[in-house]
C-alpha cells in the first residue's frame, strides 16, 4: 500500500473517529479504505438504479401511449355502436337513404 497524507476539517475527522468505533476498522486508513470501498459500492448501485430508472420511464411512457390508444379504440367502438343502433332503428325509408347516399356524420 502507498501511503498517503489526507487533510480533515474537523467535524469529518470526527466521523472518521465515529467511523472507528463502530466498525472494526482499527486505525484511521482503515476506516479511510472502508468508506473508498464503501463509496465504490455506492456509486456502481447508484449507476443501476439510474439505468433502471430510465428503463421504467421509458416502459411507463409506452404504457401511457397504449393506453392513449385503448382509449381512442374504446371511443371508437362506441361510435360504431351508436352508428349500428340507429341504423337498427331506422324506419325503412331512412335506411334505403343511407344505403343510396350514405350516412352522414350529424344522422351517425
Amino acid at each position: 500500500m502507498e501511503k498517503i497524507s489526507v487533510s480533515l476539517r474537523p467535524n469529518q475527522l470526527d466521523r472518521l473517529e465515529t467511523r472507528i468505533e463502530e466498525t472494526d476498522a482499527d486505525s484511521r486508513s482503515a476506516a479511510l479504505r472502508q468508506l473508498l470501498d464503501e463509496y465504490e459500492d455506492v456509486t456502481a448501485e447508484c449507476e443501476e438504479l439510474r439505468t433502471r430508472c430510465e428503463r421504467l420511464e421509458r416502459e411507463k411512457r409506452l404504457v401511457l401511449e397504449e393506453r392513449e390508444e385503448k382509449a381512442e379504440l374504446a371511443r371508437y367502438a362506441g361510435e360504431q355502436r351508436t352508428r349500428q343502433q340507429r341504423k337498427d332503428e331506422a324506419g325503412l325509408g331512412t335506411r334505403a337513404k343511407w344505403w343510396l347516399f350514405g350516412m352522414s356524420d350529424s344522422e351517425a
